[in-house]
Formats: C-alpha cells, sequence, structure tokens
C-alpha cells in the first residue's frame, strides 16, 4: 500500500478542539493515502498497570492528530475517508471512575493490558479479540470551537465501532480544506462505551481522501461498511439523538433512492437497526443502521 502522506503525532501536529483556526499540519490532494499517527486518548500517560488515578492530567485526554488539508474541498462539499488500515500498539489502558459512565464503581482505577497475537488479554484468562476502530475523527466546523471529547454534525468523538478497517465515512465540509483530523484510537469497544473507556491505544490510521461534490444529500456524519449504510446523529439525550439518526435515514431513502415517505417508513420499522452508539460523552450517540442488500434489491426492483 503506497502511502502518499504523512501526519506524525507531536505537540506541534495534535490538538484538543476542532476549530478553522487551528493551523493545518500536512496538505494532501483529492485520492490521497494518508498515514496518521495517532496517540492513545490519555496521552500517553498510563505508563504502568495500577497508576495512581490522581496523577492523570484529565485536561490531556482525547488529543488528535492532524489537521490535514485537503485541496480542492471548498464548504458544502463531502469528504469521503476510507479507513483501510489500523495498526495499534501491544498493549492498550482503561481508566475507570466513580461518577464516569453508567456502571458504578468505587474509587478510581487505572489498567494497562497486553495484546498478543490479535486478543487483548484481560482478567480471569479472558482473551479478547481486537476490533481496531477510530474513536475521535472529524473536520472543523464553520464557526466556533469543539473539544475532542464531543461528537456532532462534523464528526468527532463518535466512539462508534463501526469505525474501523474496511469501513468509509462521510464527513461534512464546512471550511475550506476541510481540515481533518483523528485520534483516540480503541482496540476493542462495545456499542455504548458504558465505563466511559474502550480499551484505549495508541496506532497508526492509513486513510485515503477523497473530495465529493454535489453530495449534499449525504446524511453526514454517515458510515458505510461492506454490509450496511448508517446515518449518526449526537445529542444530551437519547431521545433526541435517536430520532435525529432516524429521520436522516429517512430522509435519506426518499432523496437517494426515490422511496415515497411511507415506503421508506415502513422498510426502516422492518429492516432498520436503531443503536445507541454510546453514552458517556458530553453529547450521546446513536445510530440507525440499513443493510446493503436491501437496498440493492430495491434497486434492481426499479430497473
Amino acid at each position: 500500500m503506497s502511502v502518499q502522506r504523512e501526519v506524525r503525532y507531536g505537540a506541534q501536529t495534535s490538538h484538543f478542539a476542532f476549530d478553522r483556526n487551528v493551523t493545518p499540519v500536512a496538505q494532501a490532494n483529492s485520492g490521497d493515502t494518508v498515514l496518521f499517527h495517532c496517540q492513545d486518548c490519555y496521552d500517553g500517560q498510563i505508563t504502568h498497570d495500577g497508576m495512581d488515578f490522581a496523577r492523570l492530567d484529565v485536561t490531556r485526554t482525547n488529543p488528535v492528530t492532524g489537521p490535514l488539508y485537503v485541496t480542492g474541498a471548498e464548504p458544502g462539499d463531502v469528504l469521503k475517508v476510507e479507513i483501510q488500515r489500523i495498526e495499534i500498539a501491544d498493549y492498550g489502558v482503561m481508566c475507570v471512575k466513580d461518577g464516569w459512565g453508567i456502571c458504578t464503581v468505587e474509587g478510581s482505577h487505572c489498567r494497562r493490558f497486553p495484546i498478543r497475537d490479535g486478543k487483548i488479554l484481560f482478567d480471569g484468562g479472558l482473551k479478547l479479540p481486537v476490533r481496531p476502530m477510530i474513536g475521535v475523527i472529524g473536520t472543523a466546523p464553520a464557526t466556533g470551537t469543539i473539544s475532542t471529547q464531543t461528537p456532532g454534525e462534523h464528526g468527532g468523538n463518535m466512539d462508534i465501532c463501526e469505525l474501523g478497517e474496511g469501513c468509509t465515512i462521510y464527513l461534512p465540509v464546512a471550511v475550506s480544506g476541510a481540515l481533518l483530523s483523528m485520534g483516540d484510537i480503541h482496540g476493542v469497544q462495545g456499542d455504548g462505551e458504558s465505563a466511559s473507556c474502550a480499551m484505549e491505544t495508541s496506532g497508526r490510521v492509513t486513510v485515503r481522501v477523497t473530495v465529493q461534490k454535489d453530495a449534499m444529500d449525504l446524511p453526514t456524519p454517515m458510515i458505510e461498511t461492506d454490509r450496511a449504510y448508517c446515518t449518526t446523529a449526537a445529542d444530551a439525550s437519547l431521545d433526541v439523538c435517536s430520532v435525529a439518526a432516524a429521520r436522516k435515514m429517512h430522509r435519506w431513502l426518499m432523496s437517494r433512492w426515490d422511496m415515497t415517505d411511507t415506503q421508506a417508513a415502513m422498510l426502516l420499522s422492518l429492516q432498520g437497526n436503531l443503536r445507541i452508539s454510546q453514552v458517556v460523552n458530553p453529547r450521546k450517540g446513536c445510530m440507525m443502521e440499513l443493510k446493503k442488500e436491501l437496498l440493492a434489491q430495491w434497486k434492481i426492483s426499479q430497473t
């Protein structure tokens, strides 16, 4: 795999907010392949198993590498990001604390787990298969500053399990160059990220970036896997973001696939999977998932 651009992690190439005023650290053309070097969400602070949580500087959490300026990307475009490869370190870390997440624990705990031969060596003899994914990926908003802790219409701290190798995410372009950044690599995560962290790890992510013009009908941020399309939404209320994710898919089925509102609603009620992606970030996340094979059948039936 030929990499045309490389963005290394460092003090001058990482940041903690999506903002149009963050200076790009690298540039790529549409169609280029780019390698991002990413630090774990704790910025490498967990140096050993059982480290004292009090030593953790929580202001340094969720650093992202970038931003990458993509030539030709202009407001109103869509940035297609194909995740080709994720390479992770040989260990992962977790911190849990009373008041974080939705699981009650006593005190605070920082752990470090070995990763060997594609398995996380967890407690009790458990060997958990890795499923590497990106926790934070997004573009700069048109105005204001959005913390890398927070998901939104720009992407951000989405923490969606599907953001792994082989998937494509479609992100909105709100500023010239899009200003793509990413980080917060996970060795594996369950839907919800219930304890406020996944198996956090550093790693390298190879992506291909492509500018798409006239793609305003795409309900960004949107994820495409080998088997499904997923519309996403984030809000402080699960009630609000679940409705938003479902309605994004409903509108897309009508605009892209020429379904009536009734047809789209019925199909989603029969085959759409409305899922909680995470419940621990400043804004919770939901997604509506629909199998690609169904839409392939619909397309054939309409020709």
